[in-house]
């Protein structure tokens, strides 16, 4: 959706974020990383560690020059979850999923009211605040359950969205996935060119 093809989307920016935090050159520094990132929920624009480690890593299109730009927070948010993710033993891995909804569709089951609520609860957010809380808790809830993985990049990319005014697009395609029976999802996202549009395109 945007005119510049030179500017790098959210999609390929936050994999390429995430290819040099976990790269072997930033090794030493990867556990420090990611507690930064941990640290700076609710905090934003007062997350001093964090802007250290993901100013540099962005393009210079997606800096603002007052509050958090649309790219900024989507892709700091995003590196939160991820940051809790690799806490523990049992860590999230990155996969290819279509959204947030089929990673959450694939462990649940009949034992999922509680996940349910919450699900319904993120989806119906008035704010992107709000919406983001609700994310947290529920990927919170799928490493407990676990093996869970989630397409990281995609998740960063439809954060973008949620806040660019495509928010009941957003949670829309991700209640699909998410209520999707198992036995007939189509994991092959080519077949599903609809609810992929959006990415890469911002």
């Amino acid at each position: 959706m945007n005119s510049d093809n030179s500017r790098p989307s959210v999609y390929e920016t936050m994999k390429s974020i995430l290819a040099q935090i976990n790269g072997p050159q930033n090794q030493k520094n990867l556990n420090a990383d990611l507690a930064a990132f941990r640290n700076s929920i609710g905090k934003d624009a007062r997350a001093i560690e964090a802007w250290s480690i993901l100013f540099p890593m962005l393009p210079e299109s997606y800096l603002g020059t007052g509050p958090l730009t649309k790219e900024e927070r989507s892709i700091l948010t995003c590196l939160q979850v991820y940051a809790i993710g690799q806490q523990g033993t049992q860590k999230v891995q990155i996969d290819d999923s279509r959204s947030f909804g089929e990673s959450l569709n694939k462990i649940r089951d009949r034992e999922s009211e509680s996940m349910d609520k919450y699900f319904n609860a993120m989806v119906t957010s008035n704010t992107f605040d709000e919406f983001a809380y609700h994310l947290r808790h529920l990927f919170k809830i799928g490493k407990a359950k676990g093996p869970f993985s989630v397409n990281f990049a995609r998740l960063a990319n439809d954060l973008y969205w949620y806040q660019s005014g495509k928010d009941k697009q957003i949670c829309l395609s991700w209640a699909r996935d998410y209520y999707r029976p198992t036995k007939t999802m189509n994991l092959d996202a080519s077949g599903d060119a609809e609810e992929n549009k959006m990415e890469e395109n911002n």
